[in-house]
């Protein structure tokens, strides 16, 4: 039983002395923290960037916009329902497969 405590106490004093020796990564961070206490503290950026982000996206050209905005259409045309009722190219149409003709309202002299 008292090895156990020993080992447990071995242990809490091995990370009190890791504790105390900083590496010299954390000792120049805090020197930073200690020299600039508002660094890192915004969880949503700097406000030059929030605003920027707030403007919109900035295109380099007409090219880039006209991209973008048909890629816009795309999304959006995937996203609407496909009606089942409509040929797409699936397979090859037979004349059984397609919808009849519609009468039309003046009669053909071919027609007969």
């Amino acid at each position: 039983m008292s090895e156990g405590a020993e080992e447990t106490r071995t242990s809490e004093e091995q990370q009190e002395m890791d504790d105390k020796v900083i590496s010299p990564e954390k000792a120049e961070e805090a020197k930073l923290k200690a020299r600039y206490p508002g660094l890192g503290v915004r969880a949503g950026g700097s406000d030059f960037l929030k605003k920027r982000l707030q403007k919109g996206q900035k295109y380099f050209d007409s090219g880039d916009y006209n991209m973008a905005k048909a890629k816009m259409k795309n999304k959006q045309l995937l996203s609407a329902p496909v009606e089942k009722t409509e040929i797409t190219g699936d397979h090859i149409p037979t004349p059984q497969d397609l919808p009849k003709r519609k009468p039309s309202i003046a009669t053909s002299k071919l027609a007969g």
